[in-house]
């Protein structure tokens, strides 16, 4: 039961900042949002910062278990370009305001390595000299990252159909380059 609660909470928080953003997370709005009382916030989450780590924790794994679904398999079991297929794919969803500002918040900061973490296992782009080596797969990294913020930007208003045929055109370009060669996200060759 406790899981259940701690997990309500840490949803009603995303739910805060959809709606209002990051410094808008407090004990007080958690408990309006979620009808559990300040105190019981407080038996699961000691502080505001143990609060905000976990949100970081809970949306990074949530994005995890989106990407395993598009491959239909966990990361130790896929190959490099199994994993950047997943991630375009996952790309193709428009990015969450919750998702981008947890993100951005976490720049700099201790919870920047929750997000590499996922970042490094699905497309190495966090190792040293990623952007040097791979260029197709660096190109279509860069592009599904595009299409993740473009509704947020407001660049360009795509309908789910259109960015479903972009992420699909950035897999042909993909297994274009990659026909009869592996694509490396690990080690020398992976993308950034």
């Amino acid at each position: 039961m406790r899981e259940s609660k701690k997990s309500a909470i840490l949803d009603a928080a995303v739910e805060v900042i959809e709606t209002d953003g990051v410094t808008a997370i407090t004990f007080d709005s958690i408990a309006a949002a979620t009808g559990i009382t300040r105190g019981g916030i407080l038996y699961h989450f000691q502080s505001r910062d143990e609060l905000i780590a976990s949100i970081h924790h809970h949306l990074a794994r949530r994005w995890e278990r989106q990407l395993e679904a598009a491959c239909d398999k966990p990361v130790d079991q896929t190959t490099a370009t199994e994993r950047l297929v997943a991630y375009i794919r996952t790309a193709a969803v428009s990015a969450t305001r919750s998702e981008l500002q947890m993100i951005l918040d976490s720049q700099h900061t201790e919870h920047q390595r929750t997000w590499d973490d996922v970042m490094e296992r699905w497309t190495g782009r966090r190792q040293p000299g990623a952007m040097a080596a791979g260029r197709t797969a660096t190109i279509a990294l860069l592009a599904a990252d595009g299409l993740w913020v473009n509704e947020v930007l407001g660049t360009q208003s795509l309908s789910r159909d259109e960015r479903l045929r972009t992420a699909e055109d950035i897999i042909t370009l993909v297994q274009g380059d990659s026909l009869g060669t592996e694509v490396s996200t690990k080690g020398e060759g992976h993308p950034g």
